[in-house]
């Protein structure tokens, strides 16, 4: 069963699920096992030690899965040499962060590469719109790393009414029933935290562990490890000190760990998904 939305049609996917860029934990076996599930995944070129090591990721990259990379656009240092490689290899999806994204979407676009821009606004959103993103990903409140203050309920058909964009929902999903959800409010869903405690991804086994023990009350935001707001494991900021290394020693999670109880395999999860999708639409009145 495929779910068409204007999501899956511009990536010509079969299900308008995205498994979020997630800093240090994204990875190739992750993407690849997400794509062969007919969803979509990303990562942050920024995983990548170097340049060269991010340019053999994409050569390496089997022909015909899909996949995206999400670069920062504020702060980086190989912002230049990244794009540079992503409009080599003809990247077909890019996701900007954290910055202006007109000369990335203006060099994507010339390849015939789309552009998500991460928002968690309407000022930011009018701007991206502006500047020619294809897409919005709405980082709602309860969203892992930086995330908004807004409801994902409020926030996505919000942005999706005043920009005409396609929008897709970030913020608290780990389950079919949300899938749901964010299809009634959007075009696709972003699932962040939900990936992190999977086989795949290169999260560790403790901060695997930390998101089956922890629960949303045990999620703060915060400014204090990257300076711009975030959602983190309490109990990995509690044993923070001078030696901790944001991201890798205290872990970013969403309000999503309360629906997360196993570690199953990415395609086994997004087989669940949707399985818990067809029973949600059938429970509906």
């Amino acid at each position: 069963m495929a779910m068409e939305t204007a999501i899956t049609r511009m990536l010509g996917i079969k299900y308008p699920i995205v498994v979020a860029p997630m800093f240090l934990v994204s990875n190739r076996p992750l993407l690849e096992a997400a794509a062969r599930a007919g969803a979509v995944g990303l990562i942050p070129t920024l995983n990548f030690r170097s340049n060269e090591e991010y340019r053999s990721f994409l050569q390496g990259w089997p022909e015909g899965l899909a996949f995206g990379v999400n670069i920062i656009l504020k702060d980086n240092p190989r912002l230049e040499e990244d794009l540079a490689a992503t409009v080599e290899h003809r990247v077909p999806l890019v996701v900007s962060s954290l910055g202006n994204p007109a000369p990335l979407i203006e060099a994507v676009h010339a390849y015939g590469g789309k552009v998500w821009c991460d928002v968690v606004g309407l000022r930011h959103a009018v701007k991206a719109a502006a500047a020619g993103a294809d897409a919005l990903v709405a980082v709602a409140s309860g969203a892992g790393g930086h995330a908004g203050t807004l409801s994902p309920f409020v926030l996505a058909p919000w942005l999706r009414e005043e920009t005409g964009l396609p929008v897709l929902l970030a913020g608290g999903l780990s389950n079919g029933s949300q899938l749901l959800a964010a299809l009634a409010l959007g075009d696709g869903a972003y699932f962040g935290t939900r990936f992190v405690a999977t086989r795949e991804s290169a999260a560790s086994d403790e901060y695997k562990k930390a998101l089956l023990q922890a629960g949303p009350e045990d999620i703060v935001y915060t400014p204090q490890v990257s300076g711009v707001p975030a959602n983190f494991i309490k109990s990995s900021l509690e044993r923070r000190n001078e030696n901790s290394k944001a991201w890798k020693d205290v872990w970013s999670a969403g309000h999503g760990v309360a629906l997360i109880n196993d570690i199953p395999a990415a395609g086994e999860l997004i087989a669940r998904l949707l399985q818990e999708y067809r029973q949600a639409k059938e429970r509906l009145p």
